[in-house]
């Protein structure tokens, strides 16, 4: 009868994958940035605008220029946007967003067997973009259409995110008694930033009215240079949603 052993030890080193390899950073937090989005949505908030501030869910696709997988380059999106009323006329507006895609998951299983010593090391990477992007836009009908067209163009900040578990495992034979084997076992994980940094976009769409108080959205954007160790996470975005108007 083979009887098995289970026992936690904690002196093995974590043998990390290759996207943990990679220098991470600290995730930058552009408080005066925010500060200065809170202050313009006031602002508009409290002027003679013939819309009121927005809120809007949209999801999509973006197809990223060089991923981890380039056999999987377009991913589904969700974005969440608050916006300022429009003023002027409804001619313009500026737009704070937040949005991201899973990237998918990636293991792998490393197997050895060493002096008596058999050794199972799996790793697996969640990884996953996010940004968050701040635009000005312009509505070159302004409120001679309730069917809006418009264009713009912004920066953003992005992280790509590795959340990574790692799983190491020793089992060896009792040197006295050949049916019993001892598994020493050790578990750990984490979160890195392989890559960050600012990027610039361009965006287009229309919004079409929806009631008195709700829009559709169709939008398209391009990211450039989102670029960071290697990866290169610009490209096409395609999205479709829907805003409500306070």
């Amino acid at each position: 009868m083979v009887r098995t052993d289970s026992i936690y030890k904690t002196e093995h080193a974590r043998n990390p994958g290759m996207i943990r390899s990679l220098s991470s950073r600290r995730l930058y937090r552009p408080k005066a940035g925010l500060c200065l989005i809170g202050v313009v949505l006031a602002w508009s908030a409290c002027g003679n605008a013939a819309s009121g501030p927005g809120l809007a869910f949209k999801a999509g696709v973006q197809t990223l220029e060089d991923p981890i997988d380039l056999d999987k380059t377009t991913r589904v999106r969700l974005e969440v946007e608050l916006s300022t009323a429009r003023f002027f006329d409804d001619h313009f507006d500026v737009a704070f967003a937040f949005g991201g895609s899973s990237l998918g998951s990636f293991s792998e299983t490393y197997t050895d067997y060493v002096d008596g010593v058999f050794i199972k090391d799996t790793y697996t990477d969640d990884l996953a973009v996010l940004d968050v992007r701040l635009a000005a836009r312009l509505y070159p009908l302004g409120d001679a259409s309730e069917v809006r067209p418009y264009i713009g163009a912004g920066i953003g900040y992005f992280w790509l995110l590795d959340s990574w578990h790692d799983t190491y495992t020793d089992t060896i034979q009792d040197p006295l008694f050949p049916d019993v084997w001892y598994t020493y076992s050790d578990r750990q994980e984490g979160t890195d930033t392989p890559a960050n940094g600012f990027f610039s976009f361009v965006t287009a769409g229309a919004t079409l009215p929806i009631g008195s108080h709700s829009e559709l959205i169709f939008e398209f954007q391009y990211d450039f240079a989102k670029e960071d160790n290697g990866f290169d996470l610009g490209g096409p975005i395609y999205m479709i949603g829907g805003r409500f108007r306070f």
